[in-house]
């Protein structure tokens, strides 16, 4: 293991640990995510292909940690239940981008840092977070009418349970 200045070394392993904390986070929005996906088989697939990609990268991170000699979040996952990140395609895709060029700005710093195996694993992050991008682009229609299909369902609910109470109190 290369030599890292303290103040290097100690903001490296904070900003790994964040990253842990940050992939189990979307891997449980992805897991909420598919909950609301109604029978949408191909997409739940790809949600669930996403979610188990994120989890991946929250270990493999955690044993990189490790091996910097400091130690991953015990319970990485945030609150229960957290709902979905993106409430839209547009809004989840924005997102896809901004995890790319995070990692890609990870990636850099390990290789400023000389930590080759660190680097190795920030560029498999990288190409998979590219072909997540690159799928959800070509999955963002679908995902948009199953959202939309949930919105007016969710109206039509509201609009029922409203015109029940009207006739409850005839």
């Amino acid at each position: 293991m290369p030599v890292l200045a303290a103040g290097s070394e100690a903001r490296l392993l904070a900003g790994l640990i964040a990253d842990i904390v940050r992939e189990a986070t979307a891997a449980e929005r992805y897991l909420c995510l598919a909950q609301f996906m109604d029978r949408q088989d191909t997409i739940c697939r790809q949600v669930a292909a996403c979610a188990a990609a994120a989890l991946s990268n929250a270990t493999v991170l955690a044993a990189e940690v490790l091996g910097l000699g400091g130690a991953p979040p015990c319970s990485p996952l945030g609150r229960p239940g957290a709902p979905p990140a993106a409430a839209t395609v547009e809004e989840h895709l924005i997102d896809a981008r901004a995890d790319v060029a995070h990692f890609q700005g990870r990636l850099e710093c390990a290789r400023r840092l000389g930590l080759l195996r660190l680097e190795q694993v920030l560029h498999e992050i990288v190409l998979a977070k590219t072909r997540h991008l690159a799928h959800a682009q070509v999955i963002a229609p679908a995902w948009a009418a199953c959202r939309g299909a949930e919105i007016n369902r969710e109206k039509t609910n509201a609009n029922r349970s409203t015109n029940k109470r009207r006739h409850e109190h005839f």
